[in-house]
This record gives structure tokens, C-alpha cells and sequence, in this order.
């Protein structure tokens, strides 16, 4: 026997060093794999967040806007779940270096491969329809996002430039409907000849956007009406 294998030996006793149980070492890879997979799952989510948001983003209304290129890019794209979606990839990353071929991986790889999957999986989600739902409960119990979506649809409260959003208050006829703007005004608005998007048809408490134009100080002319948010078409506010 070598002096070093004596030496490791020695030393192993001196220190009652014992061996872990194999059980402990697939219990941790199983745990660290749970949380790399989660961690991909939530990951999957954001992308698919942001693949809704974007679907559905009026990039075609910049020119009714008097915002500057940036800001409206700031106000449209989902920033909130392109974060999210970064620092799931971070744990992702994290996790995956922990595995026992992780550290045979360069950087660039693990993080272009997590992106990839959270990608792919938040295209399979937006075909489920789920993003529509967690964006409504976000709307109805996360303060701050709810906050963060009105801001960004305060974009609409343009009037000057063709751009109104409201809730209906009021069918008058069918040719005219009033609705309480974003800022709380009632405002009277011609309907006859809308193209109404969406499936959407007039009903009370349905949240709208109107192209239009001014036809009088208490008159506006709708060209078209767009659904308040995406698809989600059909769901009255409260």
C-alpha cells in the first residue's frame, strides 16, 4: 500500500468519516432535478404570458399615439413576464449546474437551452387557453399588476388623437351607447357604423376600446371597437 493510501486511510479513521447511503445521493439528484423541471414549468408559464401579451398587442395603433417609439414599446411588450421569465431561467441554470453532468456544460448552452424549453412550453400553454385565465386572476388579486395593466392601458385615453377606452354604463339605442372613461367622465358615442372586433356586441359593463373621432364637444364618432384585453372578449367588469 502507498504512503498516500496509507495516509487517507489514517485520516479517514482519525475522523470517523462514514459513507453516505446511496439512498441520500438519488434522493438529492431527484430533488435537485424536481426543482431544475420546476423551475423550466414556471419558466414555460412567463413565455407563455408574454407570447399571449404579445399576440395581442395593437402595435398598428402607434400612429394615433402621441407617445414616442420607446414609451410605446415600453408600454406594450410584457415586460413584468419577460422578468419573470429571466429569473426562472436563472434557477433553471442554477439547478442544472448542480446536476451531476451540469458542470460539463458551458454557460451559453444551459441558458439557451432553458430559454428554448420555457418557449416551446408556453406555446403549448397559450394553446390551452390558460394565459387568459391567470391574466385575469392577476387582474383580480395582485394589486400592483392590476395597477401596472392600467397604466399601460391609460395608453388608450387619447382622445385628441382618436383613442378612447371605457366601461359601457349605457345602451341609449343602436346606434348610440355612453361609457365611463378611464378617468370617470361619461362620454356619448356614435356606434352606427363601428366595426365591432372580437365577436363583442353592445351590453352594459363591457370594457372597450374605440378608434373614433370627434364629432362634436359632447359627441364621438366610433370607427371601431376592440376588446378590452386579448380574447377575453366576453368577461363583464364588475
Amino acid at each position: 500500500m502507498t504512503d498516500i493510501s496509507k495516509n487517507i486511510l489514517q485520516r479517514i479513521k482519525q475522523e470517523n468519516v462514514r459513507p453516505y447511503p446511496k439512498c441520500c445521493f438519488i434522493f438529492k439528484r431527484s430533488i435537485i432535478w424536481s426543482f431544475f423541471s420546476l423551475s423550466v414549468l414556471f419558466g414555460s408559464i412567463a413565455a407563455g404570458m408574454a407570447l399571449f401579451q404579445l399576440r395581442y398587442a395593437e402595435w398598428d395603433l402607434y400612429q394615433h399615439l402621441r407617445h414616442s417609439l420607446l414609451e410605446f414599446i415600453l408600454l406594450t411588450i410584457p415586460c413584468f413576464w419577460l422578468v419573470f421569465m429571466a429569473g426562472f431561467t436563472g434557477f433553471a441554470y442554477y439547478y442544472f449546474r448542480h446536476t451531476e453532468q451540469g458542470y460539463r456544460y458551458n454557460t451559453l448552452w444551459i441558458v439557451s437551452g432553458s430559454v428554448i424549453l420555457s418557449i416551446i412550453g408556453g406555446g403549448l400553454c397559450s394553446l390551452t387557453g390558460a394565459p387568459e385565465r391567470i391574466e385575469t386572476i392577476f387582474n383580480d388579486k395582485v394589486p400592483f399588476y392590476k395597477a401596472m395593466q392600467e397604466h399601460k392601458h391609460k395608453v388608450w385615453m387619447s382622445p385628441e388623437h382618436g383613442l378612447l377606452a371605457g366601461k359601457i354604463n349605457k345602451v341609449i339605442s343602436e346606434q348610440k351607447i355612453q361609457i365611463e372613461d378611464l378617468y370617470g367622465n361619461n362620454v356619448l358615442i356614435d356606434i352606427t357604423h363601428a366595426t365591432w372586433r372580437g365577436g363583442l356586441t353592445p351590453a352594459e359593463n363591457l370594457k372597450i376600446k374605440i378608434i373614433c373621432h370627434r364629432e362634436n364637444k359632447n359627441l364621438f364618432v366610433a370607427d371601431e371597437i376592440r376588446p378590452w384585453e386579448g380574447r377575453r372578449c366576453q368577461y363583464k367588469f364588475r
